[in-house]
């Protein structure tokens, strides 16, 4: 009786993981982030690959950054469809549909946000929309406080809407 194994390399070559895969996949991840035992972010993503070399980590399927303050209740939230976080630079960007609405409720919106940890600043060089109650401000770039409490719009239009009695009248009382 003879008995033999053969191995078929084409076979083995499609069960190999190819070098460009993530080490580590994770689905309906929720990370927190603490300062000296305080928690300060919350992430939330619908999936999560992490990546050795280089570093990097690419959230998909929607992303969550909520921005804890310093008072119960006061955070700011930060929504898009995909992020990427780059740890080397202490940096991460987010892109398409991007949401951030902060503890006053005023709404920005862009297609890309970079979030400066080192900095603790947010930036982009896109297009901006804020909505803050009836006034709409339209830019071209910004740079804001990492919870988007404060912020600087580039290359500003938009409408704002003064009530009635803040007119000034002329001279002559008209």
């Amino acid at each position: 009786m003879f008995i033999s194994c053969k191995n078929d390399l084409d076979r083995v070559a499609a069960v190999e993981v190819a070098g460009t895969s993530p080490e580590r996949i994770t689905y309906e991840a929720e990370y927190l982030y603490t300062d000296s035992g305080v928690v300060r972010n919350r992430l939330r993503a619908g999936r999560i690959s992490e990546w050795a070399d280089p570093k990097r980590t690419e959230m998909t399927e929607g992303v969550e950054l909520v921005f804890y303050g310093d008072e119960p209740g006061k955070e700011s939230v930060l929504t898009a469809r995909r992020g990427l976080i780059l740890p080397k630079e202490k940096r991460m960007e987010v892109f398409e549909q991007v949401v951030f609405v902060n503890a006053k409720g005023e709404r920005l919106e862009t297609e890309q946000l970079t979030w400066h940890e080192d900095s603790a600043r947010v930036t982009t060089d896109k297009a901006v929309r804020i909505q803050r109650g009836p006034d709409v401000i339209h830019g071209m770039g910004l740079d804001a406080a990492e919870d988007f409490s404060q912020y600087v719009i580039h290359r500003i239009t938009g409408q704002l809407y003064m009530q009635d009695d803040t007119l000034a009248t002329d001279a002559q009382g008209e």
